[in-house]
């Protein structure tokens, strides 16, 4: 009679609580996948319902609303004025081959995400902001770090082929989400503060 090892013996036992070792990890990633689904269907309705909530917003000169997207879209203008500029004499130096589309380009590029960011800010910003921190500069703090991913992605990817027409978009994207983000953020916790 051979006395079996302890981890046979281990072996055997997990076997007969939990059956076949496949079966064991094909129902722990279906019911991970399900929770995961699960909070994501969560987050979303409460993201939802935090973003078409109206029930706190006033319009007012004085309100958070107001300050925020008058402040990003002066800051919007200036900024992406002037680095339309600067893109475009990069695009033309030997870091970059290529023109891309040019200076039209770069500002309708800019103009048009200008225009989403400042409507998005001005649905998405509260009236009132949370009851800690300084929340005035927060969409435009997002859009410049937004402008920083995009401007990374941008020297990463142009220097190695060259700007392209049409390529132009990557930036100011990329600061549209990041401003709409900081916005949605203040959103969130101001709501979640009062």
């Amino acid at each position: 009679m051979t006395v079996p090892s302890p981890e046979s013996t281990g072996t055997w036992i997990l076997g007969r609580l939990f059956g076949s070792p496949s079966l064991v990890v094909t129902t722990f990633l279906v019911a991970n996948a399900l929770w995961a689904w699960w909070s994501l269907g969560r987050s979303t309705v409460a993201t939802a319902a935090t973003v078409f909530n109206r029930t706190q917003d006033r319009l007012g000169p004085q309100t958070l609303k107001v300050g925020a997207t008058w402040r990003i879209t002066v800051a919007w203008a200036l900024f992406y004025a002037l680095a339309s500029f600067v893109t475009q004499i990069w695009a033309g130096s030997q870091f970059s081959s290529g023109q891309g589309g040019g200076i039209e380009e770069l500002l309708l590029w800019s103009a048009a995400f200008g225009a989403i960011t400042v409507a998005g800010c001005f649905y998405l910003t509260p009236s009132q902001g949370p009851r800690h921190g300084d929340p005035r500069w927060a969409p435009y703090v997002g859009m410049m770090g937004g402008y920083v991913c995009g401007l990374i992605w941008a020297v990463v990817v142009f220097t190695k082929r060259g700007p392209e027409p049409g390529d132009w978009w990557v930036c100011p994207a990329m600061s549209c989400v990041g401003a709409l983000g900081s916005a949605l953020r203040l959103r969130i916790r101001a709501r979640a503060s009062h």
